[in-house]
């Protein structure tokens, strides 16, 4: 493997720089079948976790609340999902997905899988369960830290 210099050794950059190149990627081949950034993310949690609340979503997809707000309203304007006031509790919306939100799931899916095939490109089964579990590992280190260092 060729030299790297220490500062890409650095975990937070790595991340952050395969996010990004990542995230291109899936926000390229999704725009193009009609989703703006954010709504494949939610379908996708959304085809696991039908019903649940707008926070849910949020703690899922680790987005803000303010954020969440902004991508349901477009989903919801493009007949994506449906909300629905929950039995018991009149100020807590489930999300639901309607069958067009659930079609276009099943494409952001696909564009996922595609895009991590890139990424894993040259890693053997085992590196890639292992690169998954580590990866798992620092998220649950920084989510039980709140993001304090």
């Amino acid at each position: 493997m060729a030299d790297i210099d220490p500062w890409e050794r650095n975990i937070d950059w790595q991340l952050l720089i395969a996010f990004s190149h990542s995230n291109r990627a899936i926000t390229r081949l999704t725009r193009a079948v009609g989703l703006t950034p954010g709504q494949p993310k939610i379908l996708q949690y959304l085809t696991t976790h039908n019903g649940c609340t707008q926070k849910e979503i949020g703690e899922g997809c680790a987005l803000d609340k303010s954020t969440v707000t902004s991508i349901l309203t477009r989903m919801e304007a493009d007949g994506l999902i449906t909300r629905s006031v929950r039995a018991g509790n009149r100020r807590e919306a489930c999300v639901l997905l309607t069958e067009p939100g659930a079609e276009r799931a099943h494409v952001a899916a696909a564009n996922t899988a595609r895009v991590d095939e890139v990424a894993l490109d040259g890693l053997t089964e085992d590196e890639r369960r292992q690169l998954s579990d580590l990866l798992a590992r620092v998220i649950r280190n920084l989510k039980q830290n709140g993001g304090e260092a």
